[in-house]
């Protein structure tokens, strides 16, 4: 199960689990010994991280999950240290590299030097001034060198994201996104209920634009198609290549009527626009609203098939897909 979930949320679920498989014996033991407080802190940061993990699991939800994990943790191991003395502060290494990989490094930065200055006091009384020197320079540079490499790792994961995931022709998501996305909103309505919809549309007689103009004016075509598509489309919706002059609209939220007077906007916009070369363009569409239970590949076969039915009954018009025929919007 972990191979289908994003970094993020393997990071999380393997620090709960070794945090509260770490945590559990000691608790026990700080129980055994009469050390209460110490079992305290322990039994609640197992309690927490067994909570975290069975949210994140469900949920799949990660930022707020990883904030409130990177507290709990630095927070419990600053209490081990002013309970149990400067000996403790050597486990607090590893635990702030560790926020980096769950949360901003902005936020892991700025939560690792506020910890080191909660921890002046205990460490200014309980080191002489070289060793106090050393264990905030070392932490220090720990923090530092973490910082720079987790944030140049993100910079180079988000530039290979990316261009593994957008068209690099028209900027509209590929294929990968679009499968991504698709499975992401049918889950989200799996839990919300809200109506969904997608738009696919192709240009009309791309082919004859291409063999009579060149592809090099084909392709003009395609960008400035996405770029009206995307200038109209909502902040919530997403479009995406689909292949050759082919996309789709991701409407999210958005019922059947409403998709379907989305899709006659840009049927209109795109007819309306001369911008490339003065030439004349329109686009076929067909609309289909996500059915409860239905697979991904029969709610994109029935937004496919009204595209079809907008071709055979003369092209430029918009066909919604409902359960028993497919109708033109007038």
């Amino acid at each position: 199960m972990l191979d289908r979930r994003g970094t993020e949320e393997k990071m999380i679920l393997i620090i709960c689990t070794v945090s509260a498989a770490t945590l559990l014996p000691f608790a026990i033991m700080r129980f055994l010994v009469g050390d209460y407080w110490v079992c305290l802190i322990d039994s609640v940061g197992f309690l927490a991280a067994v909570c975290l993990a069975s949210y994140v699991y469900r949920v799949r939800e990660v930022e707020m999950a990883g904030i409130i994990l990177s507290l709990l943790a630095i927070s419990g191991m600053v209490l081990h240290i002013y309970v149990k003395g400067i000996s403790e502060i050597y486990f607090l290494y590893p635990l702030m590299v560790a926020t980096y990989f769950i949360v901003k490094p902005g936020y892991a930065l700025t939560l690792s030097l506020l910890t080191l200055a909660v921890l002046l006091p205990v460490t200014w009384v309980q080191l002489d001034g070289l060793a106090f020197a050393k264990v905030y320079l070392s932490i220090f540079g720990c923090v530092l060198f973490t910082y720079a490499f987790v944030s140049q790792r993100n910079q180079q994961r988000d530039q290979l994201l990316q261009y593994s995931t957008k068209d690099s022709l028209t900027g509209a998501g590929n294929r990968r996104a679009m499968d991504k996305q698709l499975i992401e909103a049918i889950q989200r309505f799996e839990r919300s209920d809200q109506p969904m919809s997608l738009i696919i549309f192709d240009l009309d007689e791309f082919k004859h634009i291409n063999d009579t103009a060149g592809h090099a004016l084909g392709d003009q075509l395609l960008k400035r198609v996405a770029d009206i598509v995307l200038a109209r489309i909502r902040i919530t919706d997403k479009l995406f290549r689909y292949g050759g002059d082919e996309f789709v609209v991701l409407a999210d939220p958005a019922d059947l009527v409403t998709a379907a007077q989305l899709a006659e906007d840009l049927r209109a916009l795109i007819e309306a626009d001369r911008s490339v070369t003065g030439w004349q363009l329109s686009i076929s569409l067909g609309v289909a609203e996500y059915a409860r239970g239905e697979p991904q590949e029969s709610w994109l076969n029935r937004a496919d098939e009204a595209l079809f039915a907008s071709k055979r009954q003369g092209r430029n018009q918009v066909v919604v897909s409902e359960t028993r025929s497919d109708r033109p919007i007038k």
